[in-house]
């Protein structure tokens, strides 16, 4: 029984509040009523077997009489609903949005409109145009539906506009919101973002959006203002449950099955949460433990879940961890090591992963193609029906898919929690790897396979025994993504060094020959500097320059840029290894200052315009973009990253940024930031408290990865020198 009143339990036993609703229909609301009903009377109700927890699963609209605790925060959202026809819903992991939406306010809207109610409820994925066609295949013909894949900005107007009927009333919920920036293709992130905000304008009566949404995602709404400004005032944040919320959603299910606590046991389980990030999944993945573990052993029929139950499943805090570990250690010696290839094929790396200074692991949504070997499918068949993962293989018009039940196993089991931060760097580039293949695979484009560092971090990878056997290495379409990147690379090399040997042979004969075109000036570039002749190279700078200065005057000045900018290299490497011949030495120097001035002057022709223009309209994301394209870029901007992997990893790098770019960087950057946002802060290089437009930041960190050593020396040399 509870423990606050040692023979009487709480118990909603009605529903007593009534909310009126723009057309002033006053519809009876599921709010709580608190009862004191004794311990004997709920013993005499039908006593049911069934497990009135959900464990690790989201409450759904059927599970809406065993959903308690939320009532104050519903009918808030259901005042908020009256206002707008988009809400987003924010919330951290595990603090129970999507349950609060499906088991609390859809019944609500199903109980206030009936038959009208039309709810439709799907996951961005990786396309969300494809998820809310298949939402829609539920209610309506294929041919009607059909619209919906069409992923452009009218889309989902043009779907109300044609399917809705005039006395309907249609409830949309995007669930799990964050998955566009997670999972769903970038461009169809913006083009779904951009088609939910004009439907929002269109204000169609009878038409109401809740998208649901971690809340430390919200950072990732910045590159579209129209839909951060349409969601501005309807943001509500569900916040953590009050103790006698919790009580509620912690006694009333079993009440309901007719079953009550051991006297201080619901306190000792409130006790125990408090202070648990993400804490309900792991109450109600306990309470449905304590159920199981009790109607196993044949103690429930006592009609009393007990304190000693509680205690040897190890609590909230422990019981998820020593379950997933005695289903694991239960496994065979190959199907655990396929149990860690399945979870790790369930798991993605959050931003900054490379850096190794803010990642965080989130969950993947994966085919069931991905797990092709048979001992891999028979582990993944007892993983789910042990409830760890869901799969939509029951779903026929969908490609069967799975993930894990939810992301608090992604911190609360300890092995996996180990097994991502061991593999962490190989599954966040098995994963870029796997977006990119998939939009190869479409047209099978050579500009789409990949080269450089990434290609030589792949194939090291996929020579790795650890990354094989742990992982499960690349999938047969990685591989001959793999295989097709290394045969470009291959025949880009030969036809390098095939030009390399004409060219050469031009130059012994005096002189070379400019005007090609575009792309033959690229191979020429490229064909000259493989050569490891110190004198070629440095008689054919001055050639390149003039060509450079040649192009940059006729106004072609994107084919100037890779002229300045591979003088500009290897002067700088001429000039640190150059220790014989002050004169020769001094030659370069001039070389080199005069490509780093011709370069500033071609970036700033070409490039300040639109950092000028994202600062003016106050997109301060956009204009980080912007700046580190200007300094990093090999195709639009200095091109520093001349590895391609977004850091400075050596002077060299950082020597090909023109001061007078960074200074005038700098100073475009005080002057629409009231003179907050600099390179340093005021008393730090990486802290800037007033430089609010880009979160506190000082420009350094904000454009360039860390470590940030060469940034800073390059930044402190301009500084002295202009």
């Amino acid at each position: 029984m509870s423990g606050e009143f040692p023979d009487r339990q709480n118990e909603a036993s009605q529903n007593i509040s009534n909310v009126s609703i723009g057309d002033s229909n006053v519809v009876t609301f599921n709010q709580t009523q608190i009862l004191q009903i004794s311990v004997d009377e709920i013993k005499t109700r039908q006593f049911r077997e069934t497990s009135p927890y959900r464990s690790l699963k989201t409450f759904e609209p059927e599970d809406k009489d065993l959903f308690f605790g939320r009532d104050q925060f519903l009918t808030g959202l259901v005042n908020e609903l009256e206002h707008t026809n988009l809400i987003l819903l924010l919330g951290a992991s595990g603090s129970g949005k999507s349950s609060v939406v499906r088991a609390g306010l859809i019944p609500w809207l199903l109980e206030k409109k009936g038959s009208q109610l039309v709810h439709l409820t799907f996951t961005p994925d990786v396309d969300p145009f494809e998820s809310f066609y298949t939402s829609l295949r539920s209610k309506y013909r294929q041919s009607e539906a059909q619209i919906a894949l069409e992923a452009k900005t009218d889309t989902l107007t043009q779907v109300v506009t044609r399917l809705k009927q005039p006395d309907s009333y249609w409830f949309i919920l995007i669930d799990q919101f964050e998955e566009l920036f997670t999972t769903t293709q970038p461009q169809k992130c913006a083009q779904f973002i951009a088609s939910l905000v004009k439907l929002s304008k269109n204000n169609y009566p009878g038409v109401k959006i809740v998208a649901t949404m971690r809340a430390d995602f919200l950072d990732r709404l910045s590159p579209y203002p129209q839909f951060v400004k349409a969601t501005e005032k309807h943001r509500p944040l569900i916040a953590e449950m009050q103790a006698d919320e919790l009580r509620l959603a912690i006694e009333q299910p079993a009440a309901h099955h007719g079953v009550v606590f051991e006297t201080g046991l619901v306190g000792e389980i409130i006790k125990d949460i408090q202070g648990q990030a993400g804490y309900l999944p792991l109450l109600q993945y306990t309470l449905n433990l304590i159920w199981e573990t009790e109607l196993t052993n044949g103690s429930i029929q006592d009609r009393t879940l007990n304190t000693s139950t509680y205690r040897q499943l190890g609590g909230v805090r422990g019981a998820l961890q020593q379950r997933v570990d005695s289903i694991y250690e239960a496994l065979l010696e190959q199907e655990k090591l396929a149990t860690q290839s399945i979870f790790l094929k369930l798991v993605d790396i959050g931003k900054d992963s490379e850096s190794g200074t803010e990642w965080k692991p989130v969950r993947r949504r994966a085919l069931m193609s991905e797990f092709s070997n048979e001992l891999e499918q028979n582990v993944l068949i007892k993983l789910i029906n042990e409830n760890l993962l869901i799969s939509n293989i029951q779903l026929k018009s969908q490609k069967s898919t799975v993930e894990i039940t939810h992301e608090i196993l992604l911190t609360s089991w300890t092995n996996l929690n180990i097994w991502i931060r061991e593999n962490r760097q190989a599954i966040a580039l098995r994963n870029r790897l796997n977006d990119d293949v998939a939009h190869w695979q479409a047209k099978k484009a050579e500009d789409e396979l990949w080269g450089g560092s990434k290609l030589e971090q792949v194939l090291e990878l996929r020579k790795d025994s650890t990354f094989n056997q742990v992982l499960g290495g690349f999938s047969p379409a990685a591989n001959q993504f793999i295989d097709a990147s290394v045969g470009l690379r291959d025949r880009m090399q030969r036809r390098k060094i095939a030009i390399a040997i004409a060219f050469s042979a031009i130059i012994a004969a005096g002189g070379i020959a400019f005007g090609w075109q575009q792309q033959q000036s690229k191979q020429i570039i490229e064909a000259v500097f493989l050569s490891t002749d110190t004198t070629k190279i440095l008689n054919s700078l001055p050639d390149f320059l003039k060509e450079a200065d040649r192009l940059k005057n006729e106004g072609n000045i994107e084919e100037s840029l890779p002229y300045y900018r591979r003088v500009r290299a290897e002067t700088i490497k001429l000039i640190r290894n150059f220790k014989d011949n002050p004169e020769e030495k001094l030659k370069i120097q001039k070389l080199s200052d005069a490509s780093e001035e011709a370069l500033a002057q071609v970036i700033k022709a070409k490039l300040f315009k639109n950092l000028e223009d994202e600062l003016n309209n106050g997109h301060y994301d956009k204009a980080v973009k912007k700046t580190y394209d200007i300094l990093m870029s090999e195709n639009i901007g200095a091109g520093a990253d001349l590895n391609n992997n977004r850091r400075l990893d050596n002077q060299d790098e950082a020597d090909l940024i023109p001061c007078k770019t960074l200074i005038e960087i700098r100073q475009k950057w005080l002057k629409h930031t009231n003179n907050y946002c600099d390179w340093y802060g005021k008393d730090s290089h990486y802290e800037a408290p007033n430089c609010t437009q880009i979160g506190k930041e000082t420009l350094t960190t904000a454009i360039f990865e860390f470590p940030y050593d060469y940034a800073i020396k390059r930044i402190d040399f301009c500084s002295e020198k202009i």
